[in-house]
């Protein structure tokens, strides 16, 4: 039989068992990922001597192609473990630029009391224990027959003593990996992050993207779990990112956390499923596939995500999380930069967005999430006034109902159809039907909430619409938009320092939201406050490109303040605007209303009624139109509308 032979290192409490691959403290295994292990050893066998980040990635990633964010990653996985800081400096130093010096001290030589025991091999294993203060240090190291000639008298004492040590331990991490493995708390929501590029100067972000974007599509259709959606963790890119942070901010049991490379037809993946609780890694694994074969990594992701999850799926969702809505690469890396585009929430994104998803249905005319994206693209450039409501809405619904003509399952295309039979057609029942026919199919879309939100509120459902904006914040807890969206309920509601308190806290999340400081202003101004009114539309308007909204409600701000001549300077570069740019004439309605300008104000919701102007849902419920309400054409103009009384 061949000789045995375990190395342990020992300092500060710590045991590395090389060997067995297992970290403890004090007797106690340590959860740890397996790279953060690998880590500390080349560390740990280095003590005292600076590491460089080359080295460091070469022993760690021997023939893998990784960057520096996977040993950022790691290492603040490794200290987390050992319970430091990376300012404390009690064993890791890092060397700014350069690298990482272990310098904690190992076992003592000069303090070693030497015990010889049998191997259940023909060879025997040295333990050099050290004594630091009262608690012992262990070090293994390879024995040699002639160690034992020494005294038998010690032979006993050490095997009793290594044997107890070794049962303990043992026995310790089993008992730790049952309750890690079978009492752990069960997994009801998960954030899938954007995935990183194994090299950091060769990034695709729409691919990156994309593949997150994709995975979430298919996990969403599992009910038991909560899944965030793209919009929540796309600001989650930055190669840095510690994903366990991640995902503490966005409350969730666990996140995917990936990195992806395409070179050429090629394309790797490695992916790993960590338990946000104790950063453990429920799973892990690696792909190296042609890019033809993306749609099956895809499929073997999700399947192997609901299998560590212990997750029991109905026919229904496993045929969900299965879907292929295109064969076609081509097409899929065309969808993909679409999705890209459109998340970045500016009108040239939304106007790119929908050049590539047509570049998308042409590859593949029965694409079906290809034209629930345009639909949403063409939503969006109508909802922001990047274009005029007539020609952006129904274009919405042709894309729409062509999605739901090929896959009537989707909820991302019915809550784009509603949108348009809510904000255009002003079909307030069919909206409501289709907003819960969206809800009905997928519950964890936080989008569908949101406009269902804002459809309740529109008819006066105050409380109802409060509390859908709510469960989609609880859904995507970090969204700008669903957080400043309880405050415009609010401040529909007339409920104005409620509203202002939670534009603020939206701010708090980004004092850059141009939106923010534009719907803050309006809350101040419904109180009388113009000079603070004014300094938000002021801040806003530089903020928000050359959307025409901000300028529009400080004229507003300017008339109800009594400064005329600067109202009607800006209506002049808004009239100017509106000849190649969509603005609103209800927006315009409202500056005469302040004004005290009643038949002007009523021209322009003749016009904004004609033009079918989106703004005009919100009739019934806007306190800008407040100075109109008494004038019977108010209660005309709002049953032409249909909304209801």
């Amino acid at each position: 039989m061949p000789e045995e032979t375990r190395t342990i290192y020992s300092f500060d409490g710590f045991i590395v068992d090389l060997n067995r691959r297992v970290l403890l403290r004090d007797g106690q295994p340590v959860q740890v990922t397996s790279k953060a292990f690998d880590l500390l050893l080349a560390l740990v066998e280095s003590q005292g001597r600076e590491l460089g980040k080359e080295e460091l990635m070469e022993r760690v990633w021997a023939n893998q192609i990784v960057e520096d964010a996977n040993l950022t990653v790691t290492m603040a996985n490794l200290r987390k473990a050992l319970g430091e800081k990376a300012s404390d400096h009690r064993f890791i130093v890092t060397i700014p630029g350069k690298g990482y010096r272990f310098v904690a001290e190992l076992a003592n030589p000069d303090l070693r009391r030497e015990f010889i025991v049998e191997s259940k091999t023909e060879g025997l294993i040295t333990v050099e224990e050290d004594l630091i203060g009262d608690e012992p240090q262990a070090k293994l190291i390879g024995a040699q027959h002639s160690h034992f000639t020494r005294a038998k008298g010690r032979v006993w004492l050490g095997a009793v003593a290594l044997f107890v040590v070794l049962a303990i331990s043992v026995a310790g991490y089993f008992m730790w990996f049952s309750r890690a493995t079978v009492a752990s708390p069960q997994i009801k929501s998960i954030a899938v992050l954007p995935f990183k590029p194994l090299v950091s100067d060769s990034r695709d972000e729409s691919l990156e993207f994309g593949m997150a974007d994709t995975l979430i599509a298919r996990l969403s259709n599992i009910r038991e779990i909560n899944v965030r959606p793209i919009s929540s963790v796309r600001k989650y890119s930055a190669l840095e990112q510690d994903p366990i942070a991640a995902g503490r901010e966005q409350r969730v049991d666990a996140v995917l956390d990936g990195q992806i490379q395409k070179a050429g037809e090629k394309v790797r993946v490695t992916v790993r499923l960590l338990r946000i609780a104790d950063g453990a890694p429920l799973w892990s694994s690696q792909f190296d596939e042609k890019m033809t074969d993306i749609f099956a990594v895809q499929d073997s992701i999700s399947e192997r995500v609901t299998s560590a999850l212990a997750l029991t799926l109905t026919n229904e969702e496993k045929s969900g999380i299965a879907r292929r809505y295109t064969t076609d690469t081509q097409a899929y890396e065309l969808y993909l930069k679409g999705r890209y585009q459109l998340n970045r929430l500016t009108d040239d994104g939304f106007f790119k967005g929908r050049a590539f998803f047509q570049q998308a249905i042409d590859k593949d005319p029965r694409y079906a999430m290809a034209y629930a994206g345009l639909a949403d693209a063409y939503d969006r450039l109508g909802g922001f006034d990047a274009l005029a409501p007539k020609e952006a809405f129904p274009q919405a619904r042709e894309a729409a109902q062509k999605a739901l003509q090929l896959d009537a399952s989707l909820a991302e295309a019915h809550t784009a159809l509603a949108t348009v039979n809510f904000a255009y057609d002003w079909d307030f029942s069919t909206a409501a039907r289709e907003y819960q026919r969206a809800i009905e199919i997928n519950p964890g879309y936080s989008d569908a909430h949101q406009m269902n939100s804002y459809y309740l509120a529109a008819i006066g459902r105050f409380d109802d619409a409060l509390a859908e904006m709510k469960h989609a914040l609880e859904l995507d807890p970090v969204s700008l938009e669903k957080t400043t969206g309880i405050g415009e309920i609010l401040y529909q509601q007339r409920h104005y320092d409620d509203s202002i308190q939670q534009y603020r806290k939206a701010l708090e999340m980004d004092s850059n939201s141009g939106f923010t400081h534009w719907a803050l202003g309006r809350s101040l101004l419904a109180q009388g406050k113009f000079n603070e009114a004014i300094a938000e539309f002021q801040k806003a308007i530089p903020l928000s490109g050359d959307s025409p909204d901000e300028p529009a409600e400080l004229a507003r701000a300017y008339a109800l303040a009594g400064r005329r001549d600067e109202t009607l300077k800006i209506i002049g570069e808004l009239n100017k605007l509106s000849e190649h740019k969509h603005v609103s004439p209800t927006g315009i309605a409202a500056i005469y209303g302040a004004l005290g300008d009643k038949n002007q104000a009523f021209a322009f919701l003749n016009k904004a009624f004609d033009e079918r102007d989106f703004v005009l849902i919100m009739l019934k419920v806007e306190p800008m139109l407040d100075p109109l309400r008494s004038d019977p054409r108010f209660a005309e103009l709002t049953r032409r509308i249909g909304l209801p009384e």
